[in-house]
């Protein structure tokens, strides 16, 4: 990509930034939320550039991934859970054994430290065209960065992580990138499988897949059908953001009926009886294509969906809700 078109999306994005914390401000009851904006696209483009080769699990640009995210939550000084920062596992799909890494972080609650959410984005893609991938080529372009899916969401939890650092929630926050979605959740399934932590103390599973594009502006939030103790929190959540925030595709009923309950990481979870909700939009023309590049990227709807997060994050922490 042109060095001008890059700077002009950071720039979109800055502003977005800025009028995001202008909503905030208007009203008492929609906080202040402080996204590196600017930084998170900054990391979209690192983990959807071609070097990386769409970043498919097994795969050396997969191992390059891998280690960007784990350097950054070193850098945050996010704390290292058992195992350990990378975390590897092995598992059978229906196309063989896959082998991949679970990167964790967590910063610990000011309050409650054994109470823990869990904050997941996949960062692993489909690669490139041949050797069995899915990738759909366009034209001579052979390698499907997936910039929204799942750059987006992968960018989105590092500023999570920024901010959650620097702000300390009172619950402990598990940061959670895993590996092998692509693959059937392997990684997720993996992880909690194994977790460390008891499984009882998992308030919630905030994922978050593909959220940095949709030409409608409206970003779904799934899981408050199946866990409707969730719902005040996501529609307080709704009234203090510029984008259309949407509860859905978690039940019958879903437009289209596409659930996506299970199609994703939060899936893992659900089925251990751990409330979720899902961020992220409908698929787009570009989906497990070549064409699913940054410079596609909408900046103004990618900094208040991640802004949605954010603040959903923060309700949840001050008033969580139970278990079923």
């Amino acid at each position: 990509m042109a060095v001008s078109m890059r700077r002009a999306l950071l720039g979109a994005l800055l502003f977005a930034g800025r009028r995001g914390v202008l909503t905030a401000q208007s009203s008492s009851a929609c906080p202040i939320l402080a996204i590196d904006s600017a930084g998170m696209l900054r990391d979209v483009f690192r983990l959807a550039d071609d070097s990386m080769r769409g970043r498919r699990v097994g795969t050396p640009e997969g191992a390059k991934a891998r280690d960007f995210i784990a350097a950054r939550f070193d850098a945050l000084g996010l704390d290292r859970v058992a195992p350990g920062r990378i975390q590897p596992f092995t598992a059978a799909t229906r196309r063989g054994s896959v082998n991949g890494f679970n990167v964790i972080g967590l910063v610990k609650g000011s309050r409650f430290a054994e109470q823990y959410v869990v904050i997941s984005a996949h960062f692993d893609h489909i690669g490139a065209v041949g050797a069995g991938a899915a990738c759909q080529p366009a034209g001579a372009d052979s390698i499907c960065n997936g910039a929204d899916d799942n750059a987006s969401g992968t960018a989105a939890l590092l500023a999570l992580a920024r901010l959650f650092e620097r702000e300390p929630p009172q619950h402990s926050l598990v940061f959670a990138a895993f590996d092998a979605e692509e693959s059937g959740d392997v990684g997720s399934h993996a992880w909690v499988a194994a977790a460390p932590i008891p499984l009882d103390r998992i308030l919630l599973d905030v994922n978050l897949d593909m959220v940095g594009r949709n030409a409608a502006n409206r970003l779904y939030a799934a899981g408050p059908t199946r866990y409707p103790a969730l719902r005040p929190l996501v529609e307080q959540t709704i009234a203090c953001v510029p984008i259309t925030v949407t509860i859905g595709h978690d039940g019958p009923g879903s437009p289209g009926g596409e659930d996506w309950t299970n199609q994703s990481d939060q899936g893992a979870f659900h089925e251990k009886g751990i409330p979720f909700v899902y961020f992220g939009e409908e698929d787009h023309p570009d989906y497990h294509r070549a064409t699913d590049s940054a410079d596609r990227l909408m900046p103004g709807f990618y900094a208040s969906a991640v802004r949605a997060v954010a603040d959903f994050i923060r309700r949840f922490d001050a008033a969580p809700v139970g278990r079923p």
